[in-house]
């Protein structure tokens, strides 16, 4: 689904004229899957929203190791810390499928969040909800197994009971910090236990509660 820079939450309710003006500020861009959108450590110049698509967000480890931090879909905006503080990109967004973009420069984006109230607090708001999310996966990496992390992964995106797995097994691992044997290891005996049912490039909830005690237990 195409969406437009109306429907990117932190611009939700913008006056219309407002909104016109953002979007004639925006460069256009498309990029075919495996196309790289912006490399960690270039500076963030620009607010990169995606309105069509998927993306890979990956860090690379001092080892060589490729970390994915998270498989982001549209309508989504990247880096918006980086742009708050005049810092880089902090992860290489690389394109999973087509994808469509609009790139807003910064000044106009510093002024908006300046001049709207309301635009500052879903910015805020949207901040602190990653702010969450990391916290989440810190605690599962420093003293869950693979299981249990696996189970808190599920039940944080699976509240419709059909969790996609866009990048693969092997995607997943890499966002908790797992191989994905173990990973697969996990998801068999979930299955062997009916709490889920593993498809075609996604993963059926069956019992929640069942995830979620899982989920809860630290090894």
């Amino acid at each position: 689904m195409t969406y437009a820079l109306a429907d990117l939450p932190m611009f939700a309710g913008l006056a219309e004229e407002r909104m016109r003006a953002l979007t004639g500020l925006a460069r256009w861009r498309r990029y075919p899957a495996g196309q790289i959108l912006c490399t960690e450590g270039d500076p963030a110049d620009e607010l990169v929203v995606l309105l069509d698509g998927r993306v890979k967000a990956a860090r690379v480890s001092a080892e060589g190791r490729e970390v994915v931090l998270a498989v982001e879909e549209a309508p989504v905006a990247f880096d918006k810390t980086a742009l708050l503080v005049d810092g880089p990109h902090r992860a290489t967004r690389t394109a999973m499928t087509a994808v469509r973009v609009a790139c807003l420069p910064r000044p106009a984006v510093l002024e908006l969040v300046g001049a709207e109230p309301s635009v500052a607090a879903r910015l805020l708001r949207t901040l602190a909800a990653t702010v969450r999310d990391l916290d989440d996966r810190l605690l599962d990496a420093a003293v869950r197994d693979v299981p249990s992390r696996v189970a808190s992964w599920l039940v944080r995106r699976g509240a419709g009971g059909r969790v996609a797995l866009h990048g693969g097994q092997a995607g997943l691992g890499a966002e908790i910090g797992a191989t994905r044997v173990s990973v697969n290891r996990a998801l068999r005996g979930f299955e062997r236990r009916g709490i889920i049912a593993i498809g075609p490039g996604e993963v059926i909830v069956l019992n929640r509660p069942a995830l979620t005690r899982i989920a809860a237990i630290p090894r």
